[in-house]
């Protein structure tokens, strides 16, 4: 099916534009629930917000696939009691309910609303859902958007998210949908790495503050905000949980595959079907795959699934 606009483009870049504009600064202490401060420059930046949105909106076009009617209408009204929420509660927390049933803690000004209703819908409904059984792990798990996910239907759900206030949204989340545990959830407030070490982490903030692009790669170019976070190998903290074997792995980490992929190979030849964003180098993080014996079974934009033929 050829990706096209819906609904959900314009209603995200509508927030983007209403909510990620019009001047408002972001204050390290925004991330941490408290109310934003946010002081107007004028048209000026709002037509400069404007002049971005069909820049925005590209990304929106070729991510989001087509919802039904009732689709559209259950998600427009979805985000209209969002914003008005948003606009009434200090902390300015929503909850959502997605189209497949999950519910979610949402920020106003971040990237989670989109993150929760449309982004990857493809890759969970065709990749992630069908094969989340046994032990699942997810690393770079943002706010549960896979990981509640694979708490309805396998037997056991790691997620390892670094970002301490992502971490925190996370947990309520799960929270949200214990109704439809089956089995074990492990929560795990980590970077993964190729040691053990404290370092940064870096949040870029545009026309909102992207959560969802927290990145230990590089300090990004333009307003930030960092965290001091704990990193580990993804070997180590398995071992730790005394899991030698892996149904299905999901790891997306913002362009820091080749740096934390030698401390994953013993998780990698024990992990069935692998679920991997590869951006910019990290595509060359095929090869080493490859010699581990791992096929490509498909790919989606950056997004490539894998399987273990030695399994």
């Amino acid at each position: 099916m050829e990706p096209k606009i819906t609904l959900g483009f314009w209603i995200c870049a509508a927030e983007h534009f209403l909510l990620g504009s019009h001047g408002l600064r972001w204050p390290e202490k925004a991330m941490l629930g408290d109310q934003l401060a946010s002081r107007t420059r004028g048209l000026e930046r709002a037509a400069r917000s404007l002049i971005r949105l069909p820049f925005n909106g590209l990304f929106y076009y070729l991510n989001t696939y087509p919802l039904t009617l009732h689709s559209y209408y259950c998600l427009l009204s979805r985000y209209l009691n969002y914003l008005q929420k948003a606009q009434k509660q200090s902390k300015c927390i929503a909850i959502i309910k997605t189209w497949d049933g999950f519910l979610f803690a949402v920020r106003a000004w971040t990237s989670d609303l989109y993150i929760a209703t449309i982004a990857e819908r493809f890759e969970l409904e065709n990749w992630f859902k069908p094969l989340a059984k046994g032990t699942v792990v997810d690393v770079g798990a943002y706010i549960g958007t896979y990981t509640v996910r694979a708490m309805k239907t396998a037997e056991q759900a790691i997620a390892i998210e670094p970002l301490p206030t992502n971490f925190k949204v996370l947990s309520e989340n799960i929270k949200l949908n214990s109704h439809v545990q089956k089995g074990e959830v492990i929560l795990i407030n980590k970077a993964i790495a190729k040691e053990k070490k404290e370092t940064h982490i870096y949040v870029p903030i545009e026309n909102c503050i992207e959560t969802a692009r927290a990145t230990l790669a590089a300090v990004p170019k333009g307003r930030h905000i960092s965290y001091t976070v704990s990193t580990d190998t993804l070997d180590n903290l398995l071992k730790e949980l005394g899991i030698e074997k892996v149904d299905l792995l999901k790891i997306d980490i913002e362009g820091y595959i080749l740096e934390s992929i030698p401390g994953m190979i013993e998780t990698l030849k024990n992990t069935r079907w692998l679920f991997i964003e590869l951006l910019g180098r990290d595509i060359s993080a095929i090869r080493v795959l490859k010699n581990l014996n791992f096929s490509l079974r498909a790919r989606h934009g950056y997004n490539f699934l894998f399987k273990n033929e030695s399994i």
